[in-house]
């Protein structure tokens, strides 16, 4: 009996490693977040017209694309600040008491949370959530097992720091 090889759909490229910064205005405390591929945290002040940003936390992390193998199409995803499980928000959260809910049918939950310009976070589309969702999914090897992630729909990305952002390390051993 031969064993068909799995094609998947969905394929991590242009994997960039960097750091996601976070900095603030000195005079209105706008926060905003962006990706930076140096080799080295970028922490110089700066000034933009008037405004003075200052680096206030930077996160190791990296940042992908996601290629359909199917058409061909590569979906950026330099939006994408990272995925936040579940157990890391407040118990009395909507996001833990479903994820926690979610979690007994064998469904782990992540929140896709963005970066942010000075007007808020950086929208992701509906479609680009379904992307990431059938890129982890496939890859799964646990009968039964499922990943669900939602866009920021909860206004998370006020309430958490940006060290609780992580991509799962199983997650992302899969690509």
């Amino acid at each position: 009996m031969t064993v068909e090889p799995v094609t998947l759909r969905y394929e991590m490229v242009n994997v960039r490693p960097g750091y996601l910064m976070i900095e603030q205005e000195e005079h209105t405390l706008v926060r905003r977040s962006y990706f930076a591929s140096d080799r080295v945290p970028p922490w110089e002040e700066y000034r933009e017209g008037n405004a003075f940003w200052r680096p206030q936390g930077a996160a190791q992390t990296f940042q992908f694309d996601v290629r359909d193998t199917v058409t061909g199409e590569v979906v950026p995803f330099g939006e994408l600040a990272g995925l936040l499980y579940y157990a890391c928000c407040s118990r009395d959260s909507t996001v833990y008491r479903i994820g926690d809910l979610a979690h007994d049918q064998r469904i782990s939950l992540y929140v896709a949370i963005s970066t942010e310009d000075e007007e808020g976070p950086v929208l992701m589309p509906a479609e680009k959530v379904r992307v990431l969702n059938a890129l982890f999914n496939e890859r799964l090897k646990s009968p039964g097992k499922k990943v669900l992630i939602l866009p920021d729909l909860f206004g998370l990305h006020t309430q958490i720091t940006y060290q609780q952002i992580a991509i799962d390390f199983g997650l992302t051993s899969m690509e």
